[in-house]
């Protein structure tokens, strides 16, 4: 639990309503309604996550699944994007037959706007290499809140570079709980079976076979889910590292300039065998941090040459 004079957990505590301020779409997060707290000028979203016909649920089901919505929603972990409420209303909405009366839940959440994939495009445009403290404050930042997720058997199941956010207030790198706003498991689907070539890299060898498929991974045993997540990540300090350029083996040209314990790290996320591929609970026990040996400013020194004598093609 935050301090009692945490500035953050006080301003979210403490806010008095909510004002709305208009309705937005995010291509990763979807149609949103954009609201800022009174009397502080921080800004909160809210996402609608579920919608059932009424005649499917009786009162008390009803009240039971909003409890479930804002029990998760007491779940806080600094490189988690919080959620702070969740409420319910009863609409109608037109259907094949006519009107129906559905139940709704909305879940207030914060708002984080700079993408892991913006952020690099900046230091692409300067042909700047991520330095490797940086790196780890990235590794660190993404594992504790993988970590925490994995410990609560939550999956995050959408890592890219445009799931990965960096709270520049905060100076935090952070993820939303993916399954509590894109609801449990239907985005992991989706994500799993996109033809989109800018998500399918970061896809486990493990899903292919389920590319197209009506088959739910929910059922699929040999599926884990957090291994899935551990090698889209591995996928995602690659894209990072070599600013979105191409190479036969990123992996050899990256270790021109970063430690050995950060290659051993990346080499393990993107273990193309499941059953050798550690979970974010196994990777938190791997060395976080460069050996003392490596002298990385020496290396960091070397990067903007090496990048000038370079061409500018890239992947996404």
């Amino acid at each position: 639990m935050a301090k009692r004079g945490d500035p953050k957990t006080l301003v979210l505590n403490n806010f008095e309503e909510l004002k709305f301020v208009d309705n937005i779409f995010c291509p990763q997060r979807g149609q949103l309604r954009l609201f800022r707290f009174h009397p502080f000028a921080k800004y909160m979203v809210s996402k609608l996550v579920c919608s059932v016909p009424v005649q499917q649920m009786d009162v008390n089901q009803q009240q039971q699944l909003l409890k479930q919505y804002k029990e998760r929603c007491k779940i806080k972990q600094p490189h988690i994007f919080y959620s702070i409420e969740s409420e319910s209303q009863k609409t109608m909405k037109p259907g094949q037959f006519g009107q129906t009366e559905v139940f709704q839940i909305f879940v207030f959440f914060e708002y984080g706007q700079l993408t892991l994939h913006e952020l690099t495009e900046r230091r692409q445009a300067k042909r700047y290499l991520i330095p490797e403290p940086e790196v780890w404050c990235l590794i660190k930042g993404v594992m504790q809140a993988m970590h925490f997720f994995q410990n609560n058997n939550i999956p995050h199941g959408m890592i890219t570079t445009k799931t990965i956010y960096f709270d520049e207030e905060y100076l935090l790198y952070r993820v939303y709980d993916q399954e509590l706003i894109g609801g449990r498991w239907g985005n992991f689907i989706k994500y799993q079976q996109t033809k989109d070539p800018e998500i399918q890299v970061f896809l486990a060898p493990e899903t292919k076979p389920f590319f197209n498929s009506e088959a739910s991974l929910l059922e699929t045993a040999q599926i884990n889910p957090f291994k899935v997540d551990v090698f889209a990540f591995g996928i995602v300090l690659l894209q990072c590292l070599t600013l979105f350029q191409a190479f036969e083996n990123p992996l050899k040209w990256l270790d021109q300039f970063y430690s050995k314990n950060l290659m051993t790290f990346i080499t393990q996320c993107i273990q193309p065998d499941p059953n050798k591929r550690q979970d974010w609970i196994g990777l938190y026990q791997m060395p976080l941090e460069p050996s003392q040996d490596q002298k990385i400013n020496e290396r960091n020194s070397m990067i903007q040459s090496h990048l000038e004598n370079r061409g500018q093609k890239t992947f996404r």
